[in-house]
């Protein structure tokens, strides 16, 4: 944290000064390019301010924020991001003016000297930042979560853990060392350091038989952390402002040196380049952050697999439903979920390996609130949840669930609203796991 603060300071300062000098330059030779690249680094003085106060604001508490600043980052990326389209916009409405109107270039000797010496910082500061330029699939999660238990639940110091890395096809344990197995607690993380004991040597040797390629498409599960967003931002912005640096180099050489008749058409030519290979790196930052934000289902999961695969595998869990799975912010991945049980005693014997199940799915902070039904009462022919509204705020309550309940079929003026369902084990059972 504290060498991701010092290079953000250091780069902050080399870039402020070239603006200054970059924009003089620009209007003095009335050079677009110089201009456009002057007003990228100024998008680079913004981006490094907003770069250093999320990772600054990232690790404090609020009390009227319960998340505390996780998505500070996150929301630093979009920004960024969002910063970055608007400047490739203007760059691309003067560039077209300049097509429209070629305007004459001053001293190109001296604009070629100012891109040169800003290649120079930019060079810089893609060396302080070049480990945030590509993919880092190979993250482990984190488990830094808050762990609560049951009140009077025996044993609850000793919460069961798993290997924190996900695998393409989990594989159920036959049985577990019951030694190690705590009564199940609710929304608890779940420590990284421990292992689940097997005491099936298939699974051991299924483990040990895990080829190459199931361990590449595993790596790719990993969800994009925050932090690596949002310096990702600000190299995209150094590269995007090294690739000016180029464009303006480029333009003034040729200025200078030939006579060509279009010659002042390579500035607004090359700074056309120059807005198309920023915005290519520039959306994938964009759509990331903002599916983020969205609270959208992380891309490596499929939640309708997920739920089927719950039931599958699980004996005791009757039915899922209010299922949600999303991303706090980098590998901080949340779900909740109502599941339908028979009885207290059966939640309590089973909820330690729903925990697991998500535990080996990726997903360390889970909400589980268990229905249990009537005596008699056929779980398949009941209703979506068990705890309903209060007569006198049902209206109300309803309309404002994040879950809709379905629109009776007799109510053809009404909104049709997304319909949430339970899947019951028989059926479940008779579709093929995914």
């Amino acid at each position: 944290m504290e060498g991701r603060k010092c290079r953000l300071i250091m780069m902050f300062v080399l870039t402020a000064g070239f603006f200054l000098v970059e924009i003089t330059v620009g209007y003095v030779t009335n050079s677009m390019a110089l201009v456009a690249d002057s007003f990228h680094m100024l998008s680079d003085v913004v981006s490094l301010i907003v770069a250093f106060m999320s990772i600054k604001m990232s690790p404090k508490k609020w009390s009227k924020n319960t998340f505390g600043w996780a998505r500070a980052e996150v929301l630093g990326a979009l920004v960024n991001a969002v910063f970055l389209v608007a400047l490739c916009f203007s760059i691309l409405v003067e560039s077209l003016k300049r097509f429209y109107k070629p305007e004459t270039i001053d001293e190109p000797v001296l604009i070629l000297c100012v891109g040169v010496a800003g290649l120079v910082i930019n060079i810089i500061g893609l060396f302080l930042f070049h480990e945030h330029g590509h993919s880092h699939g190979g993250h482990g999660h984190s488990h830094s979560h808050e762990t609560g238990q049951i009140k009077g639940s025996p044993n609850s110091s000793n919460d069961p853990s798993l290997n924190g890395s996900p695998t393409l096809k989990q594989k159920r344990p036959a049985s577990l060392n019951r030694d190690h197995m705590s009564v199940p607690s609710i929304d608890n993380g779940l420590k990284h350091n421990n292992k689940i004991q097997y005491e099936s040597e298939d699974d051991r040797n299924s483990e040990d038989s895990e080829d190459s390629e199931t361990k590449a498409v595993k790596q790719l599960r990993h969800p994009v952390a925050a932090g690596y967003l949002n310096i990702r931002g600000v190299y995209l912005h150094i590269l995007a402002d090294a690739l000016g640096s180029v464009v303006v180099i480029i333009s003034a050489l040729i200025i200078w040196k030939t006579d060509w008749e279009y010659r002042f058409f390579v500035d607004p030519a090359l700074s056309l380049i120059m807005v198309c290979l920023i915005m290519k790196s520039t959306m994938p930052l964009l759509v990331d952050s903002a599916l983020i934000l969205l609270q959208t289902v992380p891309t490596h999961i499929q939640i309708d697999s997920l739920q089927q695969k719950l039931i599958q595998e699980i004996d005791g869990v009757l039915a899922v439903h209010e299922f949600h799975v999303w991303q706090l912010a980098g590998e901080r991945i949340i779900a909740s979920a109502h599941i339908r049980c028979r009885s207290l005693p059966d939640y309590m014997r089973i909820a330690g390996k729903v925990k697991e199940f998500f535990h080996n799915e990726g997903i360390h902070s889970t909400t589980i609130q268990p229905e249990f039904i009537s005596a008699g009462e056929h779980y398949a022919d009941s209703k979506d949840c068990s705890l309903e509204c209060p007569l006198d705020e049902v209206n109300n309550c309803v309309q404002q669930k994040c879950c809709l309940a379905p629109t009776p079929p007799n109510q053809k003026g009404s909104p049709s609203l997304p319909q949430v369902r339970i899947v019951p084990r028989e059926e479940a059972s008779t579709q093929t796991p995914m």
